[in-house]
This record gives C-alpha cells, structure tokens and sequence, in this order.
C-alpha cells in the first residue's frame, strides 16, 4: 500500500483500505506489524527521457520499480546520488530507493532529508525506525512530520500513542490517549480514511458516541471495513434495509465477511438466487462458513452433489458443522464407513453433533460400547439429545442411577424426550414425592410439545378433575397423532357439552384405526340423524371384529326399515354372544312365522343377555315350545 501526501499526490482511498475482510487493523490483542501504522511516501518518477525526474515534485510518473528495470532504477540511484548532498527532494528519493531494497545506507539519506525539513523523508524515517523496534525515534520523526501538516504521519503517530496506552484508559485518563485521539482526528479530517476507521474503532470498543460518525466518513470514502462496520450497526439496530445497503457496498469491495452477511440477509428475505450468488463469491475466496450455508442452499435446492461439494471445502477448512453435514448426507446414502469419517473430524473440531451421529451408528450397528464412548462426548460436551441417548444405554443395562443423572441433564439442556423419560423414572417411584416430579417432567415437556408427556399430564388432570387444562394437554398429543389422547379428549369434550368437537376427534382417532373411536363417532352421528355417516363407521368397527359394530350397523338397518341388511350383522353379533342382537333375531323370526328360528335364538339370549331379557326370552321359549306341543 502507497500514500503520497507528503510529496504533492493526493490520498487515493483505493491505497488504504483493508484487506478483502480478514482482521481488523487495530483489534486490541493483536500484535502490530510496522506498516500497520504507516506506509512509505512515494515518489512518482518519469520514465527516462521524459523530463527532470525530481523537477516539481507533483509528476504523475511511476513509482520506483514499476514497469523500470535494473538498469533504469540503477540510472535513477545514480541521478539522486549526483544531487541528494543539495536537495532534500532528491536525498529523500534516494532513501526511499534504498529503503524499498534493504539497504541499510536508508536511513543516512533519510535522515538528511528529514533534519532538512523534508515532511516526506520524516514520515518514511518514522517507518524505518518502527520497523527496526526504534519506537521512541519513530515518534519523533512522526510528530515532526505530522506538525508540518503530513497526515500519514498524523495517523501513524496516533495509532503508535494509542497502541501504548492501556487499555482501559479512557482519553481523560491517559495524555498518550488524548494526543493520540487528537492527531488521528487531524488526520481523518485531513481524509485519511484509515484514521477515521481507527476512530470509529476506538469509541466502539469503549461503548461512546461517535463511532458512527467516523465510520461513515471512511465508509463513504471507499473504505469497505468501515462499511461493512456500518452494516453490522444497522443490523444490531433492526434496521436491516440499511444494513443490507453497507454491506453491499462493502461485500462489492470484495470484503468477505461483508458478503456472507449479505448474503444472509437475503437468504431470510427470500431471494435465494442473489443470496446463493455471494455466499458462492465469499466460499471461492476460502470462507468455510459461507462455503458451508451454500451448502445447504444446494441441499434445499435438490442438488445434493453440489452440497457434498461445498460442505467437503468447508470441512477441509475445519468447519465442524459442515463435516457433520456431509457425514449425514453419506451415512443417508449408505456409505457409513465416510459417514464415519467426517463425523470424527466434526467431532475433533468440538462439534457435538458429529459425536452424537457417531453415536447413532454405532448404536445402528448394536456397537454399544463404541456408541456410549461417543454419547457420553458429546453428553459432556452439553448436547441434549446425545445425554438422553447415553441415558437410555444406560437404563437398558439396568443402571438405573446413573441413567437418572443423564436423563436430568439432557432435560436441563432442553431435551424434551429426556424430560419425559425422566418422568417416567419418577413415576416408578411408589411415593408422593415420585408423583409430583413426575408431574412436573411430563408438565415441561407437554409445554414444549412432546405428545407423550402431553398424554401422561393429561391424565394426571383429568384424574384431579381439571377438565379444562387436561383438554389442553390432550390437545397436544392428539395433533401429533396420538390417537389415544385423540380419543381421550374426544371424551372430554363431550363431558363438557362440545359434540362437534368430540365428533372430529372420534372421528380422526377412528381414522388411524382406533375401534372404539369408530364406535363412538358413529353413535354421535347417528344422534344427530347423519344415519348413512354413522352406518360407514358401524361397518368399518364390524370388519374389524367389533361385535358393538355389528350391532349397531344391525340397528341403523332396522331404523331404516331394512330388516333383510339388519339380519346378518345381527347374526355375526349375536353369534359372538350379544344377547339384544339374538332377541332382535327372535323378533324378526317371529314376524316371518319362523318359530324354529325364534326356538333357536332364545338360547343365545338367554346365556349372554341382560337379566330382564334373558327372562323374557325364557318365557318366550317355554310359549313357543307349549305352541309346538299343542
């Protein structure tokens, strides 16, 4: 990087802007580097022939080195040597020359130049000496420089001053802070754009105002770090239309961290292609977390060998998560053994989840002992799920105690299965102290949605009589496919006068199969006349083996004055020993005049019927045997 204030060039902010978004120049921490705080003044040479090299002193020629070769550079060394002892201009030219090539003459020339009052040379002597640790003589020279009006100066004296001073020390505490704060100001409002970001940096850290204020100006000024700075503030904000404008211009300026936030920006807005395109931008130029989001935009996009493809740079780069993505994308296709060996890298990058996956295979494979040794990793490592997994191992081989710790630790972690589980542990308890923690397990995990916690607290209200908060809790299990606590809260809701409602809850618990359910929707359809809906439900119990369905499908074809459909579900029902359905087959014996038929069904009546109509029947067969004897 090149400035070149000092010798009549003007600032071009293209000359000091930050790399393409690696660290930030003066992150506290870090240990500087020379031209961390200044760089040299150049000269602007004309190519021979085109006029007096040192004439003017504001050429728009070339630097020292640029497009020269060694025998043009050794005709310049020349030309400055025959007039460095006469003219600062030239010392500090030759000084500069030497210094770009190591020479340790450098300092001679510079040196001269600078005590001649040469602002240039002094910046550059500064640079020199802060290379060589002089810090003390590098101040020097750059207060020096920066009193004649040189900027560069200004800024790398105030970055070297607060770089020294502690730093807890606010700008009234310190005098190096105060004198540093005030020499970067001058520069930054001179357009040093570097002192500005070191501005802006400075009132950040320490939590003041103004930061915004010194990172706009080196943002406007082409300064993508200060951009990409101004970007994050609005983000921080909410303001995310403006921080999505920062961090554009700063991600255009080819500034990485800058164009994964954008790109993520818009990943959440919906625009996938545009966010697809910089996450790309940002992963070409090595960035392992954006090469691992586009990853998953492959992934989401079907293009799964485009997945594999991002998640394996990204994992070669040490990005744990993407590891254990493409370890889950092979272990899908069948290829465990390199399933396997991306979830140990993501797990040796302490990704906890590429130690629970390999846990999981392991366990896959009954390798119990390799799938505890994983679990109880990722357990330790605080993964919620892998604690109840090792807690299941654990009580499978009947260790109870230690299962309990695991099961208490994945539910503290946010596990809900292990809240449930934990539950039941206590519920195995015979005391009250068992019940209630329990109770208080089942009731976390219900709140968090787990359907079978949801059942179990449910029936602990319903059994205390809170009707309403275990409606609730039936809820939860019934909408995850629970159909007993489908059926359950259909029954409440009927207790509490909501027909409708238990009818749609009989009604889906009668769709996964459930007979009883089958039988009571189809009660509450017929009540309220829906014959042919109910007749549907009566006949899907019936081909289940239900006797209460045929029954009931023997009555609705009765109700409809159909005695020949009623007869056979009344026959499969009263063969299976319902007494009502073999009275109602005596009774339609009788009207067709078939006594031996009305004889034969009187039996079942009066072995399986209710008392009153056992006797009935029996009275009735006495009639009709008397009929036949007479």
């Amino acid at each position: 990087m090149v400035a070149g204030d000092d010798d009549g060039w003007g600032e071009d902010p293209d000359t000091v802007v930050l790399d393409r978004g690696r660290a930030d120049a003066f992150a506290r921490g870090r240990a500087k580097r020379p031209d961390d705080y200044a760089v040299l003044v150049p000269f602007r040479s004309r190519r021979r022939g085109s006029g007096d090299d040192l004439a003017g002193g504001d050429d728009p020629g070339l630097e020292p080195g640029e497009d020269l070769d060694r025998r043009e550079l050794a005709e310049l060394e020349r030309r400055y040597r025959e007039r460095a002892g006469r003219d600062a201009t030239a010392a500090s030219r030759l000084g500069l020359l030497l210094l770009r090539r190591g020479d340790a003459e450098a300092e001679t020339w510079l040196r001269r130049a600078a005590e001649s009052g040469h602002r240039g040379a002094a910046t550059n002597l500064g640079v020199l000496m802060h290379r060589e640790d002089r810090v003390d003589e590098a101040r020097r020279w750059w207060l020096r420089a920066a009193e004649a009006g040189s900027r560069i100066a200004a800024f790398s004296l105030g970055a070297l001053l607060l770089d020294g001073a502690p730093e807890d020390a606010g700008p009234h505490e310190s005098e190096d802070v105060g004198q540093a704060l005030y020499w970067l100001r001058n520069a930054a409002e001179a357009g040093h754009v570097r002192a500005a970001l070191v501005l802006g940096e400075f009132h950040e850290q320490r939590g003041q105002a103004g930061a915004e204020r010194w990172y706009r100006r080196a943002a406007e000024a082409g300064h993508p770090e200060a951009a990409y700075r101004l970007g994050r503030t609005g983000q921080e904000r909410g303001d995310e239309r403006a921080a999505a404008a920062w961090f554009l211009r700063a991600a255009s300026c080819g500034h990485i961290r800058a164009a994964v936030r954008l790109a993520q920006l818009l990943q959440r807005a919906g625009d996938l292609p545009e966010a697809e395109s910089w996450f790309r931008l940002a992963a070409e130029e090595g960035d392992a977390a954006a090469a691992r989001a586009l990853g998953f935009l492959r992934q989401d996009g079907g293009d799964v060998d485009g997945a594999a493809h991002w998640w394996r740079r990204a994992a070669e780069d040490g990005d744990g998560t993407a590891a254990n993505a493409l370890g889950a994308l092979l272990a899908a296709e069948g290829r465990a053994a390199e399933a396997a060996h991306w979830y140990e890298r993501a797990a040796a990058t302490g990704e906890s989840n590429g130690a629970f996956n390999l846990g999981l295979l392991h366990a896959s494979r009954e390798d119990d002992a390799e799938a505890e040794r994983w679990y109880r990793m990722a357990a330790y490592a605080g993964h919620a799920e892998a604690a109840n997994a090792l807690a299941g191992l654990l009580l499978a081989r009947d260790d109870e105690e230690e299962a309990e710790v695991w099961f208490a630790r994945a539910s503290e972690a946010g596990s809900i299965d292990g809240a449930y589980n934990l539950g039941i542990l206590y519920a195995r308890r015979p005391t009250a102290e068992g019940a209630a923690a329990a109770e208080r397990c089942w009731a976390r995990a219900c709140e968090s949605g787990h359907p079978d916690a949801a059942l179990q607290f449910g029936m602990i209200l319903e059994r205390r009589g809170a009707a309403e908060a275990a409606v609730r809790a039936y809820r939860v299990a019934a909408a995850a496919g629970r159909t007993v606590g489908a059926v359950r809260l259909a029954a409440l809701l009927a207790q509490l006068g909501d027909a409708a409602g238990a009818e749609d809850w009989y009604a889906a618990a009668a769709d996964a199969g459930h007979v009883p359910a089958m039988l009571r929707c189809g009660v509450l359809l017929a009540r309220r006349g829906a014959e042919g809906s109910a007749a549907r439900r009566f006949r899907a119990a019936a081909d289940a083996g239900s006797v209460a369905g045929a029954w009931n499908l023997g009555l609705v074809h009765l109700r409809r004055g159909d005695p020949k459909g009623a007869e056979p579900w009344l026959r499969a029902a009263a063969e299976h020993g319902h007494g009502r359905a073999a009275m109602r087959l005596v009774v339609l014996a009788l009207k067709r005049s078939d006594v031996a038929a009305a004889e034969r069904w009187c039996g079942p009546v009066i072995a399986y019927g209710p008392p009153e109509l056992a006797a009935r029947a029996e009275r009735l067969l006495h009639a009709l045997r008397a009929e036949m004897a007479s």
